[in-house]
């Protein structure tokens, strides 16, 4: 069955929009923006209007899911496992590692795990730096020392393993969910909508959260699709069965994920020569309702058990390892991207994204490419606005923190 990829400009019968849309797409990568663009800057709050948790509720829900036996079922046992986890945590003698489990902030808790992990890495290099300055590879002081850490920090790096596992089966099973749930009237998915009804050809939405709920929206408004959407090469759709795949013409709105996505697996293919950096599940394409297998999909290694590969996703702590990135391909590219853009725009909209402190890396990105003058923030909450106003807004006068807070579920409703 032939492919529903994006086609070359020299490919027989394609038509000449298609060859227009495909320059257009040409010059947004290149940084040549249009006229009239808006960035929204999304975060967690706009998922919250379909009940997705806020980032300081989320270990709470993976509790609930996973002790509800709602977990998929894959390389760990979660039945078992999992309240191993949770009992270390609250029992552990490390007091740091207590005080991130009582927080119940994924963030604080993967934080304390991870700085385990870092010590880890830490006395491998001194024995490597050491064995390097001796020029000799016999056992030495830091190769015991380094035995040691690794022998202290075992739990919290298999907990930590266990904590990321789970923190991926419960977004993959949401997804799932929402392919039945956002063909309801619910309110939350009509807020969606209409927020998707305000971007217009040539937007682009920015965001740190992991959901796919706005490419499921704006799939369904004809605005969006998988083969080019998230801006990572042209991702060749084949149909299964005869069922409906998406028209392969370049989104009129991206959207870029710059912490990865559960459905986003590296992609190793050898045979693979579109350009594309990574493979989209079958899972998370079909829980989009697209009936189709991204072909480089056949040949990742991920395709024979994705439970026993790592997707493409920054997990939520003080210690975003982008060295990573090494791994991701695609993720620096996706960054410059998104900063061309937010240098290019008309008007940055930062919605419902709290700039949380772990997100450092976010925060310089953003203080550092975006026009103050352009700004709006759209936030709920009076105090996270005031701070994001006086971080990333325009400093209009000296009441600047007085200016009327603006409500997200208000703000849909006005005209675009």
């Amino acid at each position: 069955m032939p492919s529903l990829g994006l086609a070359s400009d020299s490919t027989p019968g394609l038509t000449q929009s298609a060859v227009v849309r495909s320059t257009d797409k040409t010059e947004i990568r290149q940084g040549r923006w249009g006229k009239n663009m808006n960035i929204y800057v999304v975060g967690a709050g706009v998922s919250h209007q379909v009940s997705y948790p806020l980032g300081g509720a989320l270990f709470s829900y993976i509790d609930s899911y996973i002790r509800e036996g709602r977990a998929f079922p894959d390389r760990k046992d979660y039945a078992e496992e999992w309240p191993k986890l949770c009992r270390w945590l609250k029992g552990n003698r490390d007091s740091l590692v207590r005080a991130a489990y009582i927080t119940g902030n994924i963030e604080n808790i993967f934080t304390a795990l991870d700085f385990a992990r870092k010590l880890r890495d830490e006395g491998h290099s001194k024995v490597a730096r050491s064995i390097r300055k001796s020029n000799q590879a016999e056992p030495n002081d830091a190769e015991g020392d380094s035995k040691r850490i690794d022998h202290q920090t075992d739990p919290h790096v298999r907990y930590s393993c266990i904590l990321r596992w789970a923190l991926v089966r419960y977004f993959q099973q949401r997804h799932q969910e929402d392919l039945k749930t956002s063909k309801s009237q619910d309110p939350g998915w009509q807020v969606l909508r209409r927020f998707g009804e305000k971007m217009r050809p040539s937007d682009v939405v920015i965001t740190f959260n992991y959901d796919a709920t706005l490419e499921r929206v704006l799939l369904e408004q004809g605005k969006w699709n998988p083969s080019d959407g998230y801006r990572l090469g042209s991702t060749q759709l084949q149909p299964e069965n005869g069922f409906h795949c998406p028209p392969s013409g370049p989104s009129a709105v991206p959207i870029l994920h710059l912490h990865g996505s559960f459905g986003w697996y590296t992609n190793f293919s050898p045979s693979h020569v579109s350009g594309a950096y990574i493979s989209l599940s079958a899972d998370f394409l079909h829980g989009l309702g697209i009936e189709a297998e991204d072909v480089t999909w056949k040949d990742n290694p991920a395709s024979s058990n994705p439970t026993h590969v790592d997707p493409i996703v920054i997990h939520p702590s003080f210690f975003k390892d982008y060295n990573d990135w090494k791994q991701y391909g695609a993720l620096p590219g996706l960054w410059r991207e998104a900063a061309r853009a937010l240098r290019a725009a008309d008007g940055i909209y930062i919605v419902c994204y709290s700039l949380p402190a772990a997100d450092s890396a976010a925060l310089t990105f953003l203080v550092t490419n975006c026009d103050r003058k352009k700004v709006e923030i759209i936030e709920r909450d009076k105090a996270t606005c005031m701070r994001l106003r006086q971080l990333l807004g325009p400093l209009r006068s000296p009441v600047l923190n007085l200016k009327p807070i603006i409500d997200f579920e208000e703000w849909v409703e006005t005209a675009s």
